[in-house]
């Protein structure tokens, strides 16, 4: 009987040494998660001269597919699909202009680049066409944006 009562005691005193260092981490962790980033001083060694998110491989890529150079695109690794979308590109527009970076995302070893660009279609109209580079080992793949829904259900 007091074999018991002693084991319940160090069980009630483990639980409650491990939840409380259970919670002692977490809660620290989650606040250091969601707090907001520390401003950064204009002044200092930590800031770069030069900070740019763009990749080399993506403006060349996206640059290649906009005026349509296949042998720079196959220079690049391009998929077949990415060359025949860049020859409908330039069947469909009259004139476009030079690809402008709206942003990028990425991580260890992955990227992805947003492009857009005025375009004159060959009717006549003007829009924005948008594209999207990702880029992982150094080889460039372009995403289209989605067709637009239709207006029937």
């Amino acid at each position: 009987m007091r074999l018991r009562r002693w084991i319940k005691r160090v069980g009630a005193i483990t639980g409650t040494v491990a939840l409380g260092a259970l919670l002692g981490f977490l809660i620290p962790t989650i606040l250091a998660e969601y707090a907001p980033p520390p401003p950064e001083h204009a002044s200092g060694p930590a800031m770069a001269v030069n900070q740019s998110t763009e990749l080399p491989i993506a403006r060349d890529y996206i640059n290649a597919f906009v005026v349509n150079d296949q042998a720079r695109l196959k220079e690049l690794g391009a998929r077949e699909i990415d060359t025949v979308k860049a020859n409908d590109l330039q069947s469909q527009v009259r004139s476009i202009g030079r690809p402008v970076l709206l942003g990028s995302v990425g991580g260890p070893g992955i990227s992805i680049q947003a492009y857009a660009a005025d375009a004159t279609m060959a009717d006549g109209t003007k829009t924005v066409l948008s594209w999207r580079v990702w880029t992982t080992s150094g080889r460039a793949i372009l995403i289209l944006p989605p067709q637009p829904l239709g207006t029937n259900p």
